[in-house]
C-alpha cells in the first residue's frame, strides 16, 4: 500500500508572484495618482468633495477625508496592503470598492450639465482593474509528495 505524504517543504511560483506584485503596485499606483489628478471641471481629486458620490451639485471639499480623492489614495494603500495575504482578496476588494466609486462619481457628473471626465477618473478606474486582476493572479504553492 503507497501513502503520500507531503513534504513541507514549499515553492512559490515566481511567475505568479512577480504578475501580482506588478499589478498591485500599478493598480496602486493608479489610485493614489488619481487623487492628486483632476477628476472633473479642473478639481483635483482631493480638492472635489465627496458629495460627487451621491449628489449632482458638489463642489470643493474642506479637506482630504471629505473628498473622492482620499479615499482612493486610501484604496490604494489597501491594495498594497493586500500583498500581505495570500489569497488577495484584500487587494480584489479595494479594487471593486474603487470600480464602485468611480461608477458613482460617473453617474454624478453625467447628471450635472457643467462637469465632464477627466483624467483623475480615469486613472482610478484603470487603477481599480489592475486591483482587480491582481487579486485573481494566482500565488498557488507547489507541494510535492514522496511515496513510501
Amino acid at each position: 500500500m503507497t501513502t503520500h505524504t507531503p513534504i513541507h517543504a514549499r515553492q512559490v511560483r515566481p511567475l505568479g508572484l512577480a504578475s501580482r506584485l506588478l499589478l498591485t503596485a500599478a493598480g496602486a499606483t493608479g489610485l493614489i495618482a488619481s487623487g492628486f489628478l483632476k477628476w472633473t471641471r479642473d478639481m483635483r481629486g482631493i480638492d472635489t468633495s465627496w458629495r460627487a458620490v451621491y449628489q449632482a451639485s458638489f463642489g470643493g471639499a474642506p479637506d482630504s477625508l471629505h473628498s473622492i480623492g482620499g479615499p482612493a489614495i486610501l484604496l490604494g494603500l489597501l491594495a498594497v496592503l493586500g500583498l500581505a495575504e495570500r489569497t488577495g482578496w484584500l487587494t480584489r476588494l479595494a479594487g471593486a470598492l474603487g470600480v464602485i466609486g468611480v461608477i458613482l462619481v460617473v453617474i454624478e457628473i453625467e447628471r450635472a450639465s457643467d462637469h465632464g471626465m477627466q483624467w483623475g477618473l480615469w486613472s482610478a478606474l484603470g487603477g481599480s482593474i489592475l486591483c482587480i486582476a491582481a487579486g485573481m493572479t494566482p500565488m498557488r504553492h507547489v507541494v510535492t509528495t514522496v511515496e513510501e
